[in-house]
């Protein structure tokens, strides 16, 4: 199985802020698109200010997918 090449803090926030959402896929981090992200990337770019979450995981008023507003 091959590693996975995690997106910087730095470049994930790029992704983001165009059409990109920070997506949980059972406790594994992606930008999509983009790619992967470390599961500390993943809570910093979550505690930003800018950043809000879809309410939009299987259970109700849970995120699932996060975008810079």
């Amino acid at each position: 199985m091959s590693e996975k090449k995690a997106l910087s803090l730095k470049k994930a926030l790029e992704f983001m802020r165009g059409k990109s959402c920070l997506m949980n896929s059972g406790g594994t981090y992606y930008v999509v698109p983009g790619g992967y992200v470390e599961p500390n990337t993943a809570k910093a770019i979550k505690k930003r200010p800018d950043v809000i979450g879809s309410k939009d995981a299987l259970w109700p008023g849970h995120d699932q997918t996060w975008r810079i507003a």
